[in-house]
């Protein structure tokens, strides 16, 4: 039980990072942006709108804000990525293995930076 729902967080946070580094160039990631964008702007006025007593307090309400927490969270971050290699390509900066070491260390704390801070806002 406990593994699965790992695997099902890891699997919310890994997707749409993935997506967002499969774009091609500027104008895919700014497509990606305005969907995932409206998504997860959508997910927040939802759980902005429901009354308190329809929220609940059980475990699944902490794993729906959690899982939407890390859902944006790897929006974010996978657009950040992307946008980063795609400027850094774009003025001819070679990709070695310090700037790739220096993306995933980015990476870590935007991902905790972000997910924190999410966590207060939710």
């Amino acid at each position: 039980m406990i593994d699965s729902l790992i695997l099902l967080f890891l699997l919310f946070l890994g997707i749409p990072f993935a997506i967002a580094q499969i774009m091609p160039d500027k104008k895919w990631l700014i497509a990606y942006t305005i969907f995932f964008g409206t998504l997860a702007i959508a997910l927040y006025y939802n759980h902005l709108t429901t009354p308190s007593y329809r929220q609940g307090n059980s475990f699944s309400y902490i794993f729906g804000k959690i899982a939407a927490c890390l859902f944006d969270t790897s929006i974010i971050v996978g657009i950040i990525n992307r946008a980063t290699v795609l400027y850094l390509s774009s003025i001819n900066v070679t990709i070695n293995i310090w700037l790739i070491v220096s993306l995933v260390l980015l990476n870590l704390m935007l991902i905790v930076l972000i997910f924190l801070g999410l966590m207060t806002v939710y």
